[in-house]
């Protein structure tokens, strides 16, 4: 997948008047009209990349040090938006992506039909390559400190109460559950604590609280249009809270 990103960011900059990158997915809904998206990129000189130490999992594998050390290694959101300068680092990376190539992997899922070689399987490392590379490309790069370590699309995890799966996995929102308070309440939010770190990241621009997310996922058609219906993406005066820089 980081492969497939990589060549739709290597597309965009074929066009220079591109300056911001935002990577969706098809179930993203804006939860503001463009007006007030596109100022809210424009007004900050950052990228928006959700990134934390990964201090639990054990997903870094090893066999990436001494190109990746430990100290470097990252996780976050994939949904990134990226300046230009952040896009082409992306873009021209070939050390750190041989590495993941190599090294993070996912585990194949588990087949029961395979038997005992299916409990092999399962004890390969274990690598999702699209939560970590471009996280810990730029903690590769000293870019950190030109970051928003902090997505702007929201999702609501739940985890899973299955027997044949493991961890956490992204709601649907449906028709039913895409409720105007719903999305009113993921509007509101302006700040995101990552335990890991123990920090707050505090959604501002110019010192003023503005609301953390723009986008949101995971919707099915049937919500998406319920959105659309109900007025929920409506008009907004983004200059009343986004001035742009000179």
């Amino acid at each position: 997948m980081i492969e497939a990103e990589r060549l739709l960011f290597a597309t965009a900059l074929e066009d220079p008047a591109n300056q911001r990158f935002v990577l969706l997915s098809d179930s993203c809904v804006p939860l503001y009209n463009f007006s007030y998206i596109y100022k809210y990129l424009m007004a900050s000189p950052r990228s928006f990349v959700d990134s934390f130490i990964d201090a639990k999992e054990g997903r870094y594998n090893p066999k990436m040090s001494p190109t990746i050390p430990r100290d470097k290694w990252r996780k976050g959101s994939q949904w990134i938006a990226l300046i230009r300068r952040h896009a082409e680092v992306l873009v021209d990376d070939e050390e750190i992506i041989s590495v993941f190539k190599n090294f993070c992997k996912r585990r194949p899922p588990i087949d029961v039909s395979m038997g005992k070689l299916n409990a092999r399987r399962q004890k390969q490392h274990n690598c999702i390559p699209d939560e970590h590379y471009v996280q810990t490309l730029f903690a590769m790069n000293d870019l950190e400190s030109e970051l928003e370590r902090r997505t702007v699309t929201y999702t609501l995890w739940n985890q899973s109460a299955a027997t044949n799966e493991n961890g956490w996995h992204p709601f649907t929102f449906t028709y039913m559950s895409a409720r105007t308070k719903q999305i009113n309440e993921i509007k509101s939010i302006n700040h995101v604590y990552y335990e890991t770190e123990y920090r707050t990241e505090w959604c501002s621009s110019n010192s003023t609280l503005i609301p953390c997310f723009l986008f949101a996922r995971k919707f099915s058609r049937g919500a998406a249009m319920r959105l659309l219906s109900d007025g929920v993406i409506s008009h907004f005066d983004a200059s009343a809270l986004l001035d742009s820089h000179p």
